[in-house]
């Protein structure tokens, strides 16, 4: 059995007026046509909603709770429309936000507090990882966006069913600890860390491929003794002096045992971008990724 919101608009117009007239007068209908739905709503029901006389219509006990019950189903069904409303105008509802380790304090902290600044009803939940885990998760739908990165010499591979958006790009530094023989140069060449131990991200890493794929342009084979994707990790390795390591300009901490060295020739580069899924419209996710540009852009 359906009832739907016509006939209970109409109900409460003939229980606000006493009357079938009243009712019509009101919602731009006949009284006939306001009797026909009543009796239509009662044959529904199988009961007697009105006690019909020459110029009113007198409610019956029935009337009078199936009245209160449509009010709370009338005010939930306003309350629905307001909720769609400030879901499509990306004032509430769940954002789900993947990103990567180095993003989260110089681009992802600030970005999040500019979005939220006027979503007071906006909840983020946040996962971390590497692109190769995150942006898969995006194209299937259990997250909404996802920070992520790109190498130059490692050609991305990513779903096809993502949109992809530049955030920022950021220069590569090598970093030496303070004490390393290179540390009082003002730049180094790639050929000067062929000896040099390395410390690196894991071989599956975009990071590691463009580290193995510079280093086989100037002729060697990196010795990687330390592997972490820890960034913070890789440099207190190097600051101990245990090794060298290649590391994006937004994750050096400027740490004093540490020194970050330009190359002297054109080095490559890591162009952070957002991921969202090539269908997906939602106001949220759009209004996130305009965040993260005015973060990275003041980074």
């Amino acid at each position: 059995m359906v009832i739907d919101t016509k006939m209970l608009s109409t109900l409460h117009a003939v229980m606000a007026h006493g009357s079938f007239a009243g009712a019509a007068r009101e919602l731009g209908f006949t009284a006939s046509a306001v009797s026909q739905q009543m009796s239509a709503l009662e044959r529904r029901l199988g009961i007697v909603l009105f006690e019909r006389h020459a110029k009113k219509a007198v409610p019956t006990e029935a009337a009078h709770h199936l009245h209160q019950r449509a009010d709370e189903v009338m005010d939930l069904l306003n309350q629905i429309e307001i909720d769609v409303a400030r879901l499509g105008a990306g004032q509430s509802g769940t954002l789900r936000v993947g990103t990567f380790d180095s993003a989260g304090g110089p681009i992802l902290g600030r970005a999040m507090a500019r979005f939220l600044f006027r979503r007071r009803e906006v909840e983020i939940t946040l996962d971390e990882g590497e692109p190769y885990e995150l942006f898969p998760r995006v194209a299937d739908g259990s997250l909404d966006i996802a920070l992520g990165f790109s190498y130059d010499l490692v050609p991305p591979r990513f779903p096809e069913n993502l949109r992809l958006n530049k955030v920022m790009t950021e220069d590569l530094f090598i970093v030496v600890a303070r004490r390393h023989r290179l540390a009082t140069k003002s730049a180094v060449d790639i050929e000067e860390l062929a000896l040099e131990t390395w410390v690196a991200h894991r071989p599956e890493t975009a990071s590691h491929q463009c580290l193995t794929s510079l280093c086989a342009q100037h002729g060697f084979t990196p010795r990687i003794a330390f592997r972490s994707n820890n960034l913070g990790t890789v440099q207190g390795i190097v600051a101990a002096g245990l090794g060298v390591a290649m590391i994006p300009e937004i994750a050096l901490t400027r740490e004093s045992d540490t020194v970050a060295l330009p190359l002297t020739r054109p080095m490559p580069q890591r162009h952070i971008v957002s991921a969202m899924r090539s269908t997906d419209t939602t106001p949220l996710a759009t209004a996130f990724l305009e965040a993260l540009r005015k973060a990275a852009a003041g980074v």
